[in-house]
């Protein structure tokens, strides 16, 4: 007979009355949000809350519009419910795009199929000692022999789900950190609204970039900057504006937006001196060519 393992999501009688939980139902379409991450902790329970699909020897992250198939959700639901829960620490986009539920590993449960038959079997001889003889009847019922497991047999199925529980334990551990932003990050929200607006629709790994980039930088309009001088040079992604940003702190000394006001002002104030200079210079020229026309015409109106 083949042990097979069972699992279960496991929620609490004030689930629904956690704040977090509460502050999506608050928001508009905000049951259908719920519904939806509820459908991902379940599609997730045999892989300790990651979701990725593996396709061949790749894994290849979930998009907005296959995770709206899997899960049978509208997929605007599901591109504002992932923004949501990203924003909010419920989901973690982690470096090759798995979808990572950081709550999950305190909500499932799991036995094996010998487990749960030790479990039932522990359950009649509860009743038996009690005095309340149902044991024959649910042995005829289930087609159990009532000797199926001798005592042996029980003790090495109590050290297989102590052994089970040890490597729970230890992929708890090995899982990624759950910390997480505040519930609303204005400061994302500016980097992202932004980004979506002038450049293109962000991706969720792209929305992991942009709290490392707040991480470095702390300063949102100071990213702004860098988005902006990347769609005027043709390449707006992310690298890039690393690299922007990052060659800002190391030439210039640009750490925060009003350093970088400074610089503009100072680089624009530059600028206007050369265009000062190279104006006076052609005036000057202009007024030398006038001054030798004016001396020549004189010299041949006198007869020079």
């Amino acid at each position: 007979m083949s042990n097979k393992k069972y699992y279960w999501l496991k929620l609490k009688e004030d689930f629904f009355d956690d704040d977090t939980i509460e502050w999506i139902e608050e928001q508009d379409n905000g049951k259908e949000y719920c519904l939806f991450y509820l459908k991902l902790c379940l599609k997730s329970l045999k892989s300790n809350g990651i979701l990725v699909r593996n396709v061949g020897e790749m894994l290849v992250p979930y998009d907005v519009k296959k995770l709206a198939e899997m899960t049978k959700t509208d997929i605007d639901t599901v591109r504002v419910s992932m923004d949501l829960f990203t924003r909010i620490g419920l989901v973690q986009i982690l470096e090759n795009g798995e979808i990572y539920l950081t709550q999950l590993a305190n909500m499932v449960g799991s036995e094996t199929s010998k487990a749960q038959l030790m479990r039932n079997k522990r359950s009649r001889d509860k009743q038996l000692s009690d005095g309340n003889n149902v044991t024959n009847s649910l042995h005829k019922e289930s087609n159990i022999p009532e000797n199926r497991y001798t005592e042996i047999e029980i003790e090495k199925e109590l050290e297989l789900d102590i052994e089970s529980e040890k490597e729970r334990e230890k992929e708890k551990e090995n899982r990624p950190s759950s910390s997480s932003p505040s519930l609303i990050d204005v400061r994302f929200v500016k980097i992202r609204t932004f980004f979506d607006e002038n450049i293109r629709v962000s991706t969720f790994s792209e929305h992991k970039k942009m709290y490392d980039l707040l991480d470095d930088y702390n300063d949102p309009q100071l990213i702004i900057e860098a988005i902006k001088l990347s769609g005027e040079n043709g390449k707006p992604n992310l690298n890039y504006v690393t690299g922007i940003l990052k060659n800002w702190k190391v030439e210039y000394g640009i750490n925060t937006h009003e350093d970088w006001k400074v610089k503009m002002s100072a680089k624009s104030q530059s600028d206007n001196n050369q265009q000062s200079i190279r104006g006076n210079h052609g005036k000057n020229e202009s007024s030398l060519d006038g001054f030798y026309k004016q001396l020549e015409r004189d010299k041949q109106a006198w007869g020079g």
